[in-house]
């Protein structure tokens, strides 16, 4: 129906692997909070590798610039619980010997901090939360997370029950910590993240689609298109269902049809084939008797946006139900190249 980041340098710090450890409860709070104003000083530390340089903390912040390896900066402030990266979930808001301030991924820096606050550093102030992203999966299974990280003969357990970031994999001299993230990943997926509902309690851990800004903007445009019949070039929508779909993804002309751009996310182990796909997401149907298929773009709710039929035909951009159309078959879903 359609026409034609790499390997990481270890961070040198003796709690590598030390990934979710027991926050005192003032400073669980905090984590859970967006940067504004910085409260904490704390010195000048460098980077390991390349960063990019974003506007909050986590890989859902826009780029705002790149800095290289060994770039100089001044620690500000700092937050907890953000994207894991590495199985460090610390993120840096900095300031570089350039002038760029912004936030950094703590995996990439020489700061001595592994999910914990570097000396002298506290959290950043607060801010309006993100937007949420997708609601509750499910919970995170603590002792399959153990055994897929790191083999058989490691108990998950909780060394306190009024911190979520103190479950540890122990066994007779060793405790090691969790990347509950990946376990996320391991249950329900590629696009998983996780996420705690109440970081007083060990057991409030849970998984959750990441809807990313890209994503979300996908939505609002795709939405502001209802009931058009015609491109901006004139062309008609029909048929051209891989292009409204690239279009509202902000990645225009990359793949020649809807089942190609399937294809390329399936290689990837990227599709999920429930009928419920995220608000943002891809949702793919085909090949069908042209071998072009069919994409629209999620809505959220069993709902999707797109164009149908074929090149010259003149049908609106509608919003119609996943499961409203048989033919071609559904394939499944998936997030967009770039989330």
């Amino acid at each position: 129906m359609s026409r034609g980041r790499g390997s990481r340098r270890r961070k040198p710090n003796a709690a590598r692997w030390v990934a979710w450890l027991a926050i005192p409860a003032s400073t669980v709070t905090a984590a859970t909070l967006w940067a504004a104003v910085p409260s904490f000083a704390a010195g000048t530390y460098r980077t390991t590798t390349a960063v990019n340089v974003r506007s909050g903390p986590g890989t859902g912040s826009p780029v705002i610039g790149t800095e290289p390896g060994g770039a100089t900066f001044t620690l500000l402030c700092q937050w907890q619980g953000s994207t894991n990266i590495g199985g460090n979930s610390t993120w840096d808001d900095v300031t570089f010997a350039s002038g760029l301030t912004g936030a950094i991924t703590d995996y990439d820096t020489t700061t001595p901090s592994w999910n914990s606050y570097a000396p002298g550093t506290g959290a950043c102030g607060s801010n309006p939360a993100p937007p949420l992203s997708g609601g509750s999966l499910g919970g995170v299974d603590m002792q399959r997370a153990c055994n897929t990280q790191y083999g058989l003969g490691l108990t998950a357990v909780a060394t306190n029950a009024n911190s979520a970031y103190s479950w540890q994999c122990v066994g007779p001299g060793v405790s090691r910590g969790i990347d509950v993230t990946a376990e996320c990943a391991t249950q329900y997926g590629y696009g998983t993240i996780s996420a705690v509902s109440n970081p007083a309690n060990a057991w409030s851990w849970y998984c959750r689609w990441n809807i990313t800004p890209q994503m979300q903007a996908a939505v609002s445009w795709a939405t502001s298109q209802l009931g058009q019949k015609k491109m901006s070039n004139g062309n008609y929508w029909s048929g051209n269902c891989e292009v409204f779909a690239e279009q509202a993804e902000g990645s225009q002309f990359r793949y020649g049809s809807a089942y190609l751009d399937y294809l390329a996310e399936n290689n990837a182990r990227r599709v999920h084939t429930d009928t419920n796909p995220p608000p943002g997401a891809l949702v793919f149907y085909g090949p069908g008797a042209d071998g072009n298929g069919h994409v629209a773009v999620s809505i959220g709710n069993g709902q999707e946006i797109g164009t149908y039929g074929y090149l010259g035909q003149t049908y609106p951009i509608e919003q119609y139900a996943v499961t409203a159309i048989t033919n071609p078959p559904y394939l499944g879903w998936a997030f967009p190249f770039g989330s």
